[in-house]
């Protein structure tokens, strides 16, 4: 009543000309006194503003204020209070006007509120159209004005529209760490309703977050752009850091039972210490970890205060410290080191002594002592408490020492003991696990863990009893006991789903929701397939645009079938929300073309929450931004059609990243072995030179290797990139420049690029050979596992004169520059998982070919072809995975003179950690009938079988440390020709030649081939080695620590050596004739799998 009155009386006091009838939310009776406005959450007070507009014609105006800011509602008024009210409903509403908001920015809503033009004036439809403009969100306040024109009306809608955020920055912090700690203070969601309040509370928290960590002189100025055209405002931070606080004075109240400089020593709070976040609280871990040192658990500590001088820019903190009593914890009746007493009672974690703690520490004293085979064990404890000292000692009584003889499973029909037995934590005892594992903590997380799978499978009321026995065997005149532990199942009856209903749904129709349901009749009975569903529905509504969206589960017994469970599916659509734009905002370097492919929203379609949530994830793909985030201007507003908003943080488009790597290996090449020829010429003993270091075999040795790159992202606004990487190391230097387009012709499956580099390695113990490269290459990403690869290649290889290894004779010509040149096909098919340095499971297929041809102006013609096949396969209750590796190379030289040979850098190699483990690093194959180096072949054939056994328990180590059992065999061979034959041969033929140290034998050539003209002797079998491996888990991948031992290591004649020899005139000599044979023991230390 007084809100009407109170109305009237000011439109009247403004102009005497107009008459304020009355206020159209009072209109008729009953309207007001039952309806709120629905509407998000503000909290200002409703004001009454005064009409704005002016009747055009000779009647009076009509002026009516029904909702302001969110909060807002319309006060209920008693009828009767208007009586001319009646004389305006029904009159013609002849337009309509919207002030405020734009009709663009409102459309469609217009059209559908109940009150529109051409049709009569109605007070109920005004009010529920003024109620429905409210709900948008988009108004902070709205009145509704209206101009007479004889029989006809003009309503006007006017408002003060609500302001949105946009994109919110910090500026001024250079460093990243320390920018994303102070960026995210700010709490201001874009796309939320914005004000000056929010505003100021933003800086506050940017101020604290700055003083937590340490800038107290830190300032913080923002700056708000105007709203733009769709009601956004920009908001910048603007930071001035200042120095950081130092640690001044530091007061320490109570008995801390240390002096002053002891307490600052602990704490770490030296006068003049920079302030950091992690100030306090590293020096409260510092005291308490010296407390506990010291034995005072029960020490009181905590920080009272801390003051800051803004003079000097200094902190000063304020301690409370009380030692309190020693505590001092013994454990009586068995040998247990400290810091197993450390780890089993919590009162030291948890730095309070009460008894709750205490029964705490019996029982994983009693569950520890249980594990290790004492499962009789019994375990009490007893507290002194005195004024300075307060003793806590644990009785264990630890019994007879027993093993798990049996663990079983009795009762279950629905389960197999294949299914229920690897869920189970109690072991039998076994070769890594002596008296197997058992406690009464571990049984009963058995039982619950099979109950819960019965539970999922509709047994509702199974139960699971663990029952233990205990049996003895005599053993060397001494008992020892055989505990059995079995687990009596009862399953109970089995429900089922009965009928699954949806209801509620009226745009969308059953026909589309009814596959999305994993529940069906007849289904056994799961509660947490019913969430499924439900998430499932809902998931569909919010990838279609019904952001208000519910489903609501109902689960009730079948009338007739009581052991069926019917479950209703009730729909709550609500409106459906349309994408009006895609605002984008951040872009500087990047390109709108570049990021437009990736934004999976499109205006005019529904509004896709699932599709918001994969524009992030496309975005980040692109590696082009620190941050992506995606959201909906004005979420809690009822709009029919919102603005998307992408908003981005662009990263650095320099990125420099260094490190450090080793490999440590037996067959690893010396990098200072001159040809003994070179020291023949130089008149050098070569056993004085390097006694034994340059061995055909290599040594034992490790490779260190320091790694720089430099990138370059975000070329001509755009995903595309180059990059430098650069590697030096003793075996390898490396200097490689590449660029990158990952969309080739716009298409998201194709990508291309090129570069060249050059790099100068020894990766084999033969020779050091550089190479000068440059490359063209398309990548088709044909699916999910297929790739497949089209490149050109270009590279100039040459042999360093100085260190080949091989028969005086043919070094000028394995040592002369060749150019090789041709294009490369590779197909990759990948199913590995569940991740490819770890497979369990899957193939992995690699085909690839390269011809080197005179037509692309190469120096050498051959084609090489590589296959390699990878299976994986897990079986068994425990999971043993055997896994399998087979390698298939051959080359074939063609054309004529020089391009027959095949250059020593582009043959066939095999050998080392990552290939055929009998063989130090790249040295299976022929050798050099002279020297006993490995020279590769045009030949090779690899298979590697391995059984990864499942970890077992192990002290310290736990389930990290695993085991696997491997078997290597093949070769590398001169000829492809040469494999088959050999396949079944596991030792060398004619391996008298071999022994033969005759010069003039060993000269002989008994055939020619593309790669070396072949001597005698003979490589052509197969070697078999077996080995250990140790794999260490860590979250990078396994460490890998393989043992191999060569079944039949290939011997080999050795004519010019470095061994100590005296020619017939006395001076030193380079030919030493002698028999070789490579190692039968190989060792390798790598990161990852073998294969």
């Amino acid at each position: 009543m007084d809100f009407c009155k109170t109305l009237m009386a000011h439109g009247m006091r403004k102009q005497l000309a107009r008459m304020v009838l009355l206020v159209l939310a009072c209109a008729l009776p009953g309207v007001g006194q039952t309806t709120k406005p629905a509407a998000p959450a503000q909290t200002t007070r409703p004001q009454v503003p005064t009409a704005k507009r002016a009747s055009t014609a000779a009647g009076p105006a009509v002026s009516a204020t029904v909702a302001r800011h969110v909060n807002a509602r319309v006060e209920p008024v008693p009828a009767g209070t208007t009586p001319k009210l009646a004389q305006w409903a029904g009159l013609e509403v002849s337009g309509i006007e919207f002030q405020g908001v734009s009709p663009k920015r409102l459309a469609p809503l217009p059209s559908q509120l109940p009150q529109q033009a051409h049709t009569k004036l109605n007070p109920i439809h005004v009010q529920a159209s003024l109620r429905r403009l409210f709900a948008t969100g988009l108004y902070r306040d709205i009145v509704v004005e209206g101009v007479r024109h004889g029989n006809q009306v003009t309503l006007i809608f006017d408002g003060k529209p609500t302001t949105f955020l946009g994109q919110v920055k910090v500026h001024g912090i250079k460093n990243m760490t320390l920018h994303n700690r102070i960026a995210y203070a700010p709490g201001l969601i874009p796309g939320t309703a914005f004000d000056q309040a929010k505003l100021q509370d933003a800086s506050g928290d940017l101020k604290q977050a700055l003083q937590q960590n340490g800038f107290y002189e830190g300032k913080v100025f923002e700056r708000t752009t105007p709203p733009d055209a769709n009601a956004l405002t920009n908001v910048d931070f603007y930071i001035e850091l200042g120095k950081r606080a130092r640690v001044d004075e530091v007061k320490v109240e109570g008995d801390s039972g240390m002096s002053h400089k002891t307490f600052e020593h602990k704490a770490k709070l030296h006068k003049g210490e920079k302030v950091t976040r992690d100030t306090v609280s590293r020096a409260l871990g510092g005291l308490r970890k010296h407390y506990q040192k010291t034995g005072h658990l029960e020490a009181e500590l905590k920080l009272e205060s801390k003051k800051y001088v803004p003079p000097v820019n200094h902190l000063n903190y304020h301690f409370l410290a009380n030692q309190n009593a020693v505590v001092k914890i013994k454990v009586d009746g068995v040998s247990l080191s400290d810091g197993k007493i450390r780890n089993l009672v919590p009162v030291y974690q948890e730095g309070d002594i009460d008894e709750d703690l205490l029964n705490e520490g019996s029982k994983r004293i009693h569950d520890y002592y249980q594990r290790k085979g004492y499962f009789n064990v019994k375990v009490t404890h007893t507290r002194t408490i005195g004024q300075k000292l307060t003793t806590i000692v644990y009785h264990v009584k630890l019994g007879p020492r027993s093993e798990v003889a049996s663990v079983t499973i009795s009762g279950n029909h629905y389960f197999s003991n294949e299914v229920l037995e690897p869920r189970l934590g109690v072991h039998v005892k076994s070769l890594f696990e002596r008296h197997g594992i058992y406690s009464e903590a571990l049984t009963e997380a058995d039982a619950q863990t099979i109950e819960a799978l019965y539970q999922m499978n509709g047994f509702t009321d199974v139960n699971v009893t663990p029952q233990t026995s205990v049996t003895y065997r005599e053993v060397h005149h001494k008992k020892i006991g055989q505990l059995h532990v079995n687990y009596k199942v009862k399953e109970g009856k089995q429900h089922t789903f009965g009928t699954i209903m949806i209801a509620g749904n009226q745009k969308v129709s059953l026909k589309t929701l009814e596959p999305l349901l994993a529940t069906h009749s007849h289904q056994p009975y799961n509660p947490n397939e019913v969430v499924n569903d439900r998430d499932a529905l809902l998931t569909y509504y919010l990838a279609h645009g019904f952001d208000h969206a519910q489903v609501r589960v109902k689960q009730t017994p079948d009338g007739t079938h009581p052991d069926e469970m019917d479950v209703a599916l009730d729909v709550t659509e609500g409106s459906q929300t349309f994408v009006r734009q895609v605002l984008v905002t951040g872009l500087h370097y990047t390109k709108r073309d570049t990021v437009q492919p990736e934004i999976l929203v499109k205006a005019g379609q529904p509004l896709n929450q699932t599709a918001l949530r994969n524009t992030e994830r496309n975005l980040y793909n692109l590696t082009l931004f620190n941050e992506v985030h995606t959201s909906v201007e004005n979420p809690q507003g009822d709009e029919p059609e919102k603005n998307v908003m992408v908003q981005f943080t662009e990263a650095k488009r320099w990125n420099v990243t260094y490190g450090f790597g080793l490999q440590a290996q037996t067959g690893t090449p010396s990098t200072s072995c001159p040809s003994p020829a070179t020291l023949i010429q130089l008149g050098l003993n070569p056993n004085t030179y390097n006694s034994g270091g340059c061995s055909p075999n290599g040594k034992f040795g490790v490779s260190p290797v320091v790694e720089f790159d430099v990138s370059r992202i975000n070329l001509f606004g755009t995903d595309q990139s180059v990059s430098l990487q650069t590697k030096y190391g003793t075996l390898e230097q490396i200097f490689e420049l590449s660029y990158n387009h990952p969309h080739l012709f716009g298409h998201s499956g194709w990508s291309y690029s090129f570069g060249g580099g050059y790099s100068n390695a020894q990766d084999v113990v033969t020779y050091t050979a550089s190479r000068l490269e440059g490359n063209f290459r398309v990548t088709q990403n044909m699916n999910r596992v297929n790739t497949m690869i089209y490149q050109f290649t270009y590279r100039r290889v040459k042999v360093d004169a100085n260190s080949v290894q091989v028969a005086p004779n043919l070094i000028p010509l394995l040592s002369e520059p060749v150019r090789v040149g041709g294009p490369e096909f590779t197909w990759l098919h990948d199913t590995r998982r569940p991740e490819p340095l770890n497979a369990q499971h899957g193939w992995y297929n690699s085909v690839q070919e390269f011809m080197s041809d005179n037509i692309f102006a190469s120096q050498a013609n051959f084609n090489r072809f590589e296959w390699t096949n990878s299976s994986y396969y897990t079986f068994g209750a425990k999971k043993y995975t055997i896994a399998r590796n087979t390698v298939f190379g051959f080359e074939r030289a063609f054309g004529q003179g020089q391009y027959e040979q095949i250059p020593l850098p582009e043959r066939l190699y095999a050998g080392g950690a990552q290939s055929l483990r009998g063989f130090g690093l790249n040295e299976a194959g022929p050798r050099d009938s002279l020297t006993g180096f490995p020279i590769g072949g045009a030949g090779l054939f690899v298979n590697q079988t391995e059984l990864r056994l499942p970890p077992p328990h192990l002290p310290y180590v736990g389930t990290s440390l695993s085991f696997v059992l491997f078997h290597d065999m093949g070769n590398v061979f001169n000829n492809s020709s040469d494999i088959w034959p050999s396949f079944f041969r596991v030792r060398q033929p004619d391996s008298q030649n071999c022994r033969d140290d005759s010069l003039a034998v060993q000269e002989k050539v008994t055939r020619h081939s593309s790669t070396n003209p072949t001597g005698t002797c003979s490589f052509n079998d197969f070697s078999h080695a077996v080995g250990l491996g140790l794999r260490y888990h860590t979250p990078i991948g396994p460490l890998r620590l393989d043992f191999s031992y060569n079944l039949n290591p290939p011997i080999y004649p050795i004519e010019y050596t470095y061994s100590t020899c005296t020619g017939a005139n006395g001076t030193p000599t380079n030919i030493c004739p002698s028999v070789g044979q490579a190692p039968h023991f190989n060792v390798f230390f790598s990161i990852g799998q073998a294969f």
